[in-house]
């Protein structure tokens, strides 16, 4: 068995796969090869730059369209999401994370429970990448613990006025809107008395701070404050406290988004190693004929092998409207962990090579972390599959 560097068309993609799909995979594999280079990857991350040209050419391509309703200018199913998701996760997996949370989270919201007015102002624009999103729902003291969140929307007349803080909130400075989870029934229990509020990122009383982190520099995560900022109650997404039954919608999908975005991601890792490792030469040979060489390099492929098969196992049964909870959860675990776990070990392949900024090792050192907290943490995710099978 060989693996060509890339993510090329794959065998064991077959049953997932049709020829279409699999060829648009090349086809973003070959833009972003054109416009996402190492360096202008490296760059954006070290100056904390905003990656906008090559955002504006995704959008440009149509890829702010997959998943999306085709009476808006959609196109594709899930399937689509994770094969785009896996290769631009190969080339950056911040420019994977950005798509993510504008068109499967906020998009995939607005498509399944807004109203058709603003389905037909937003979703449009978003399918041509005129307008961008992000989605605010954890706090301090309300991650994992998402309903327990404390920021209000009180209504006032025809608005609602809302007062808080939101922690860790992706794309905030690029976004148009922002899809804030609020409570709008105080005296409901955790679960209950929960909305999802459309708030316009330039209102008054809306104030972002970046928060410098380990990673993800490009696409900064940020503190989102809001002080008396009224909003006018027809732009709440999906029903009056009724938020928390349709964020669990919204988090589900986002698992298997992550676990494709991180499969791509682990791939470069691996590839990257590998081809080191191939060229690097010590006591007149190959590194890779040294058997704790080879044998890291066997088992980072093998876990990057196993976790993409359990997203794309996911995915199927998301876009059959299956029952997905458990898998989305374990695509989700599994695929993050394998990451982290194949970063690390391609450091070491790499040796002070992986530790410096030339290689984009360090990189996915720094970045493959956060892929076990956000998104609900790994240790979220095997409770909702310990639910799942010891019931």
């Amino acid at each position: 068995m060989t693996h060509a560097i890339g993510p090329a068309h794959r065998d064991d993609l077959a049953p997932y796969l049709d020829a279409d799909q699999f060829a648009f995979r090349d086809n973003v594999h070959k833009f972003l090869g054109r416009h996402a280079t190492p360096d202008y990857i490296r760059t954006a991350d070290e100056e904390k730059r905003f990656p906008e040209e090559v955002i504006r050419g995704m959008a440009d391509q149509g890829y702010f369209a997959v998943t999306l309703p085709e009476e808006y200018g959609g196109i594709g199913g899930y399937l689509d999401m994770v094969a785009m998701l896996e290769v631009i996760g190969y080339h950056s997996v911040g420019l994977s994370r950005y798509w993510n949370l504008n068109v499967n989270m906020v998009g995939g919201a607005i498509a399944r429970f807004a109203s058709a007015e603003i389905k037909a102002e937003l979703l449009p624009r978003l399918a041509e990448g005129r307008i961008f999103f992000a989605f605010a729902l954890s706090e301090n003291g309300a991650g994992s613990d998402a309903a327990s969140l404390r920021m209000t929307a009180r209504a006032d007349g025809g608005d609602f006025v809302l007062n808080g803080t939101k922690m860790w909130i992706t794309g905030a400075l690029q976004a148009d809107y922002i899809l804030t989870a609020c409570r709008t029934d105080p005296d409901a229990k955790a679960h209950d008395g929960i909305t999802l509020v459309l708030v316009p990122r330039d209102a008054p009383g809306v104030s972002i701070s970046p928060i410098d982190m380990l990673g993800g520099h490009a696409i900064r995560t940020c503190e989102v404050h809001f002080e008396d900022v009224r909003v006018p109650q027809h732009r709440i997404v999906g029903g009056l406290h009724k938020g928390w039954r349709q964020l669990t919608t919204v988090l589900a999908k986002e698992r298997i988004a992550l676990g494709a975005m991180c499969a791509g991601a682990a791939q470069a890792a691996c590839d990257l190693a590998r081809t080191y490792a191939v060229e690097r030469k010590q006591f007149g040979r190959s590194v890779t004929e040294f058997q704790a060489v080879s044998h890291k390099l066997v088992d980072m492929q093998t876990a990057v092998d196993a976790g993409r098969l359990l997203v794309y196992r996911a995915a199927r049964l998301l876009t059959e409207d299956k029952p997905c909870g458990a898998q989305s959860s374990q695509a989700k675990y599994f695929m993050s962990d394998a990451y982290v776990s194949v970063a690390t070990d391609g450091l070491q392949v790499m040796g002070a090579n992986g530790y410096c900024t030339e290689y984009a090792m360090e990189r996915h050192y720094r970045e493959a972390k956060l892929f076990q907290i956000f998104g609900g943490t790994n240790e979220i995710q095997r409770n909702i599959v310990a639910r799942e099978i010891l019931r």
